[in-house]
């Protein structure tokens, strides 16, 4: 694939979206996702099911992140608040949620990535935390030296060495030793951008040597000091301000990095890949038309295409499974704006060709503000709600 192609099929998703402001689009698929009772699909009659939910009086959890690294373990790093202080934690079960131990963190959690079973990290507000214990226990390793001036908000490894950390500012980091030390992606440093407006928001790579970053740039503005949700008139009809979407593409295994930009109004904060196929999740404001939407990446001819487009629903993460199947978890809140503190509905909805999509059943007690999704074996599906709720398909 060329690469300006290679570098369409991400940018092009997030520029489509410019329209939408200025004529009525509509849903994607047209047709509304089929019933439970109405699928007929391979995943028709299972459902699911919760397999762990953080239920206590007098104390709360969030969940900041959620992954599976290996078939029957489920790990989620969550903050527990209550009894005047703030506990950071991991939850584990290694018996596909049958039972669950929960490990207690010396950092706030942020984010997870698991290469594997034997190689998993966490990005803390502090610090990097490694553990080759199934997360059971964790040692301390460095975060990038820019990180308190620019936070590091996630990682991703091709090894149990080679690495990258992103997040704020538009230089983002490499490592070759698994994060004991870091170094600049000197590619990085030299784009055009503003380097406190830019954020790095996703990674994914097609093999050992294609992959990609995304990112954005976005003027920061003050004309609203209240969330969407404390002022939900204004945040209705807030303007729309075009931001700057970046993506970053390497053909060696990430020893060096070329950057393309263009000016779109959704930000792609999602991207997963899996051989030559790939799905883009964009994001829009509180007053556009659509919360966001999915696309569907071809990476050998360079094409995409919408596939997911709701008005009531923003799905938050995707998991794409053999034969070109996907599954997506949205959030369908539970009034007008997305950003609302009132835990919103989890609905899930599968697809054998990205076509039609079914909803599939979901424990009524799933809710939340955010969801994650994970599939570490065929046939294994999990998915949890920051509302520190955690499902299995059954």
């Amino acid at each position: 694939m060329l690469r300006r192609e290679f570098l369409a099929v991400v940018t092009a998703a997030p520029a489509a979206a410019q329209t939408g402001p200025f004529r009525k689009l509509q849903e994607v698929p047209a047709a509304a996702p089929l019933r439970p009772d109405q699928d007929r699909g391979p995943l028709a009659g299972r459902r699911w099911r919760l397999r762990w939910m953080f239920d206590e009086e007098k104390r709360a959890a969030s969940i900041a992140d959620f992954c599976c690294p290996a078939p029957g373990l489920a790990v989620a790093a969550l903050q527990i608040e209550g009894d005047f202080r703030s506990q950071p934690a991991v939850v584990v079960t290694r018996d596909g949620g049958e039972s669950w131990r929960q490990v207690e963190l010396r950092d706030n959690p942020v984010s997870l990535y698991a290469l594997n079973g034997a190689h998993l990290w966490l990005v803390g507000s502090k610090s990097l935390w490694y553990s080759a214990e199934n997360g059971l226990e964790w040692t301390k390793r460095n975060l990038p030296k820019s990180g308190r001036k620019r936070p590091v908000y996630r990682v991703f490894f091709l090894d149990e060495n080679r690495g990258w950390a992103f997040g704020a500012g538009k230089v983002f980091h490499q490592t070759r030793d698994g994060g004991a030390t870091w170094s600049p992606v000197p590619e990085s440093a030299e784009i055009r951008l503003t380097d406190e407006n830019t954020a790095w928001t996703s990674m994914a790579f097609l093999d050992s040597k294609r992959g990609l970053i995304t990112g954005f740039s976005s003027p920061q503005r003050d004309e609203m000091r209240l969330p969407g949700w404390m002022a939900p008139e204004q945040a209705l009809r807030r303007r729309l301000v075009p931001a700057t979407t970046v993506v970053g593409e390497t053909h060696d295994g990430g020893a060096s990095w070329k950057f393309s930009l263009t000016s779109a109004f959704g930000r792609v904060v999602r991207v997963r890949a899996s051989g030559h196929t790939g799905l883009a999740i964009s994001r829009y404001g509180e007053n556009f038309e659509f919360p966001g939407e999915v696309y569907a990446l071809d990476f050998r001819t360079g094409g995409s295409r919408p596939v997911f487009r709701r008005r009531d629903l923003r799905v938050d993460d995707a998991a794409l499974l053999e034969g070109g199947a996907a599954v997506l978890a949205a959030i369908q809140p539970s009034g007008r704006l997305f950003d609302s503190p009132v835990p919103g509905r989890l609905r899930v909805f599968y697809s054998t060709d990205l076509n039609e999509w079914a909803e599939m059943k979901v424990d009524y007690r799933a809710e939340g503000s955010a969801a994650f999704l994970s599939a570490p074996a065929p046939g294994e599906l999990w998915a949890a709600t920051d509302s520190a709720c955690v499902l299995r398909l059954v």
